[in-house]
């Protein structure tokens, strides 16, 4: 038998920290937490330091690694901050073009549908497959899909 922990205990353990990257002249980062920068490291890449600040985290807390969650945040120059921010928004943007179009297609396929066209010919006219129609037609309503990042 395995000492695994309880997600659910995992889930309410979780304690979430701003890690502040900086890259140095030798190009390695060097990373501190927002919230305590008495615990700092470095790493050759930002994973590396990532990585290594968990490791200090849950040191310095007292903590389990899998107890302690890291929201990279690097220390940029003002006009490289903004264009991450702007590159940030347009895959937002991006997902929710996505799921409007998904929405708006899969209403496309059960118009079609309900007019007594075949999925293959609604395939034809939407400009996707005929198994993606299927698909839209008979896929059950989700809320608590998860969506990627």
């Amino acid at each position: 038998m395995t000492d695994r922990p309880n997600p659910k205990t995992m889930e309410e353990n979780v304690k979430t920290y701003t890690a502040r990257l900086e890259r140095e002249k030798d190009g390695r980062w060097s990373v501190e937490l927002a919230e305590e920068p008495r615990v700092h490291t470095w790493g050759k890449t930002v994973e590396q330091a990532l990585a290594r600040m968990r490791e200090a985290a849950a040191r310095g807390f007292e903590a389990d690694e899998h107890e302690i969650e890291l929201v990279p945040h690097a220390v940029l120059p003002k006009a490289a901050g903004r264009t991450i921010e702007q590159a940030r928004q347009a895959r937002e943007e991006a997902r929710r073009a996505d799921r409007l179009a998904v929405e708006q297609t899969k209403k496309a396929a059960a118009a079609l549908a309900g007019r007594g066209i075949s999925m293959r010919d609604a395939a034809a006219i939407l400009g996707i497959s005929h198994q993606r129609v299927h698909q839209l037609l008979t896929e059950e309503p989700n809320p608590t899909r998860r969506r990627a990042s």
